[in-house]
């Protein structure tokens, strides 16, 4: 498959649409990028270090991914999730609080996360990475008053991504975990949004959306057999969201095309 001309092909259909930038990667090598070091607003990617903070923490024997949080029943964020609806539960774990921020994306879980871990650990934690420069957590989710941005790029949010699944790699003990909730992601209309895994043998497609206001993001892992695919895709200033969904959805048929070429 011929990378280059395939997502330029795709960049100048869906360009009146949205502005975008990708990356995509073999768990080896760079496949194909445009605009890979682009930061774009980050809305629910930014949900991914965090993520991989914990579970980094938990492996080091420096939390206990068992631990209960109280969530006050008042004052919970809301948009995507499930935890502002649920308000007659006021104690959740770790483990429980990062399964809702992935699955469902859940935005009071993150912020809960967020404030017990302490911001600014994070951001500590953050520029000790090689992707440190491709992110910036600079707020908890639905803080539009700050007037702060969170933001990521699709090498990045790729690189993210990529060592969560190695971290699990490494720890066999914890792989199911760290991945069931990329595994049962509840918004799949991005990357994966062509094809069906019940339907397709040997297909196992993990990802984490991002969206808010002309913003629609996805990054995926896309594995078949024994070949993965990790891939970024990243939109702002979208003007139809249908164009961004149908850019992400040729994006991920694209991944399968290729995977299933080198049978």
């Amino acid at each position: 498959m011929d990378w280059d001309e395939e997502i330029h092909v795709l960049a100048t259909k869906f360009a009146p649409f949205i502005e975008s930038g990708i990356c995509i990667h073999d768990g080896t090598q760079k496949l194909a990028s445009r605009n890979e070091e682009e930061l774009f607003p980050a809305a629910s990617i930014i949900k991914l270090p965090i993520y991989l903070y914990y579970y980094e923490q938990a492996i080091q024997g420096n939390l206990d991914l068992m631990h209960k949080i109280k969530v006050s029943k008042t004052g919970r964020a809301n948009g995507s999730g499930v935890l502002h609806i649920l308000t007659s539960i006021e104690e959740w774990s770790i483990e429980e609080l990062l399964q809702l921020m992935i699955a469902v994306s859940d935005n009071e879980a993150t912020n809960r996360l967020i404030y017990y871990a302490g911001l600014e650990s994070i951001q500590t934690w953050i520029k000790t990475k090689k992707w440190g420069k491709r992110i910036a957590l600079r707020r908890y989710l639905m803080d539009y008053e700050s007037g702060l941005v969170n933001e990521i790029s699709p090498r990045g949010a790729l690189e993210i991504l990529k060592e969560i699944i190695e971290l699990g790699n490494k720890h066999p003990t914890v792989k199911d975990q760290i991945e069931k909730p990329f595994l049962l992601q509840q918004f799949r209309t991005g990357l994966p949004g062509y094809l069906d895994e019940r339907a397709i043998p040997n297909l196992e497609m993990l990802n984490k959306t991002g969206e808010d206001n002309g913003i629609r993001h996805d990054v995926g892992l896309f594995r078949y057999i024994d070949q993965t695919v990790f891939i970024a895709a990243l939109n702002k200033d979208v003007k139809e969201e249908a164009k961004a969904i149908e850019w992400m959805e040729e994006l991920g048929k694209l991944v399968f095309e290729f995977l299933t070429d080198t049978d």
